[in-house]
């Protein structure tokens, strides 16, 4: 007798964690509809969701029914082809670019930023070792760092820099069910310009292009953005303090993917964005021997300018079979509604407490750096959800505020026409986020 009271508690407990799991990432509704269906989607609403209606146009009218609409109503939710997935996913159902865009803004500027800020640091180093084309970072010394014959086309120099960085939103991830702006990626950006030294003051342009990849747990997708902007910037040193401004604007394009939580099937979007920039540094440089400290104040703002798109949802394409009752004859195969992205503008400003600290040792120049950064990024902003699930824990969208940025690099000369520089760091103490970085550069003199 005892034995059989286990195993009945046993085959009740695993009927029961079987009914849960239908919620899970991997679940669709039981009819395996889309949720935006034209016939029987979710955009019937809060009566659909609280009461579970279904719309049927050859239903006899329900005397229930909401606005006079012929439905047929599901007396229990088991019924209910949509799932929990449709009527709870707030972020599930998000398109990446209200969640993703502004973090890619700010990985945008800090590639750019940090490209044109180290060549300033490489132009001005050669400049004070008694050169005027281009240089190592922190270089005290006329021992060969500079570049040479920079007269021949006009005392123009010329640079590239290329970098990569990692990172990941790692907030708690269950399944599409519950909000959360889960996501990692990767972005490769690449910066080249020109430059010329009048004095004391620099002035250059430059062409930057960021290329990100990011996979987008929360909504089971993908976010991909080509970003392209063109620049100028201008800097004056003394022999204590350092000036840097720089401005630019550009365009991208942003691809997206996602899970239509009803059929499985993949939503496709794709739109562009307008881009602007500014940044500016102030940096007092102290030396005592072959050692350099450099403590720095920075701001930098990049505005991104997403146009209103349309998220391109699947049509049905197999006919709808389930209860009769609610699938009759002509009326089992419907058009699915795409869903309307609005026009979304993401900002992000950082303001940089920094210090770095160098070495002079020849051919080589190790640095190490930190800095203390506050933000004031565009938060993410999720989908409404069409149910009201209170029972559950969600997770709200980070709203990131501070960070600090720590890493180091080496810069070198190879010959007497080209300099370069390897620099890698890790981003830490900013909420729900492992960001990690790699670049390096190269000048050419003339």
């Amino acid at each position: 007798m005892k034995l059989k009271r286990i195993l009945i508690a046993t085959l009740m407990a695993i009927s029961t964690v079987s009914m849960f799991s239908i919620n899970t990432a991997s679940a669709a509704g039981l009819y395996k509809i889309s949720c935006k269906n034209n016939a029987y989607g979710m955009q019937h609403g809060f009566h659909y969701t609280s009461v579970a209606y279904v719309y049927n146009a050859k239903a006899v009218q329900n005397s229930n029914s909401p606005n006079g609409a012929a439905e047929y109503l599901i007396t229990e939710f088991d019924q209910a082809y949509v799932g929990n997935d449709c009527i709870y996913a707030g972020s599930g159902d998000t398109n990446g670019t209200a969640v993703v865009a502004s973090d890619v803004a700010r990985i945008a500027i800090n590639a750019i930023v940090g490209a044109v800020s180290n060549r300033i640091d490489m132009a001005y180093a050669a400049q004070n070792s008694g050169a005027s084309a281009t240089g190592l970072s922190f270089s005290t010394q006329s021992d060969g760092f500079a570049m040479s014959a920079n007269k021949i086309i006009g005392g123009l120099s010329f640079w590239a820099d290329y970098g990569n960085s990692s990172f990941d939103n790692t907030q708690t991830y269950t399944n599409v069910r519950l909000d959360s702006m889960n996501f990692d990626g990767s972005a490769g950006s690449y910066s080249i310009g020109a430059d010329k030294a009048f004095g004391k003051v620099l002035v250059g342009v430059v062409m930057s292009n960021l290329d990100t990849d990011i996979t987008t747990t929360f909504n089971d997708g993908t976010y991909k953005q080509d970003i392209d902007t063109y620049g100028v910037y201008l800097a004056y040193k003394t022999n204590n303090l350092q000036i840097d401004l720089g401005t630019g604007e550009g365009d991208s394009d942003i691809t997206t993917t996602r899970r239509d939580l009803g059929n499985d099937s993949v939503i496709k979007g794709k739109t562009t964005a307008d881009i602007e920039y500014s940044h500016a540094k102030i940096a007092a440089n102290f030396s005592r021997g072959r050692f350099t400290i450099v403590p720095s104040a920075s701001y930098r703002t990049m505005e991104m300018d997403i146009a209103g798109f349309t998220d391109d949802r699947a049509d049905e394409t197999l006919t709808i079979t389930g209860d009769q009752e609610l699938f009759t004859a002509g009326n089992d195969t419907t058009g699915v509604t795409d869903d309307t992205i609005a026009r979304r503008t993401v900002t992000t400003e950082t303001v940089s407490i920094g210090m770095k600290l160098s070495a002079n040792l020849g051919k080589v120049m190790p640095y190490v750096g930190f800095s203390y950064d506050t933000e004031d990024t565009t938060k993410a902003a999720y989908k409404g959800e069409a149910g009201a699930d209170g029972t559950l824990n969600e997770t709200l969208a980070t709203d990131y505020s501070e960070s600090m940025t720590i890493g180091g690099g080496l810069n070198f000369v190879l010959g007497s026409h080209i300099t370069g520089g390897i620099r890698a760091g890790q981003i830490t103490g900013r909420d729900d986020w492992k960001e990690s970085y790699m670049a390096g550069s190269i000048s050419i003199g003339f």
